[in-house]
């Protein structure tokens, strides 16, 4: 996904959620995330949030042309945090397909089978 929204845009500012409640036993901690976002070389700067209105706020006072979503938000942008502030501030909203078939609840559940088999 971040390669995808690299390529189109001149500067790619990711948001980083630091406190997302509807996720539970969250398996890297905010500073991985964080690492992981830093090393990536499509990043060109991390902004920290912690609430929805954090985030709305990021979207009104920051100078945004195009925001990426994943596809899954083109089910119903009631969905998208902000999303009358783009309109409003006419940030065009770009889905980003979805190429493979990971996902973080998968990896969840890999390592909790991983953790529930016995070893030798």
């Amino acid at each position: 996904m971040l390669e995808e929204a690299r390529k189109n845009c001149d500067y790619l500012i990711v948001g980083l959620h630091t406190s997302p409640a509807h996720k539970k036993d969250l398996v890297q901690s905010v500073f991985e995330r964080f690492i992981q976002l830093k090393g990536c070389k499509y990043v060109d700067e991390i902004i920290p949030y912690e609430s929805e209105k954090d985030l709305k706020n990021i979207l009104k006072t920051i100078e945004i042309n195009i925001r990426f979503l994943g596809e899954d938000y083109l089910r119903d942008k009631k969905f998208i945090t902000g999303y009358n502030t783009c309109i409003l501030k006419n940030i065009e909203l770009y889905y980003c397909k979805r190429f493979h078939p990971y996902s973080s609840t998968e990896l969840k559940k890999r390592i909790v089978n991983m953790s529930n088999t016995p070893t030798d």
